[in-house]
């Protein structure tokens, strides 16, 4: 077993985290691990609204989702209507632009941050993982190490 396999079912270790290897075989390892994976482009999120709607796409919110950062939160820490899984990983692809300028960053953060921490203590991996551009630094621990 690989040592990503190892580590995704890991509730503890889980978190927010830039992406080091490739989202492709973070899929891989996370389906070995019995984990469901939502890979999540944003490279073309503009702002909040984008973000919000392309993340409520990939994981076919409710109708009820608010569209802003307190019903992200809520259907984060809820997920019912997924198929039931031992956890989660959100794979965020071509974040750069996201990550490097956006004000909207530090909020999308603070949620995601908050659910993973959520799902921690209910011993549920929920891992979030940001794919950026080589070289680029969004100030996030990087994941694998």
């Amino acid at each position: 077993m690989e040592p990503m396999t190892k580590q995704l079912p890991d509730a503890q270790q889980c978190g927010l985290y830039q992406l080091v290897g490739s989202p492709e075989e973070v899929e891989r390892a996370a389906k070995e691990a019995g984990l469901a994976v939502f890979r999540i482009d944003i490279g073309h999120a503009h702002n909040k609204k984008d973000f919000l709607t392309q993340v409520a796409k990939a994981l076919s919110f409710p109708d009820w989702f608010g569209g802003n950062w307190d019903a992200l939160y809520d259907c984060l820490t809820d997920l019912d209507w997924l198929p039931t899984k031992t956890g989660h990983v959100l794979v965020f692809e071509k974040s750069d632009h996201f990550c490097a300028s956006h004000k909207e960053f530090d909020p999308a953060k603070a949620v995601l941050v908050d659910t993973a921490e959520y799902w921690k203590a209910q011993g549920r991996p929920f891992w979030v993982l940001l794919e950026v551009s080589k070289g680029l630094d969004c100030g996030l621990a990087k994941w694998p190490t």
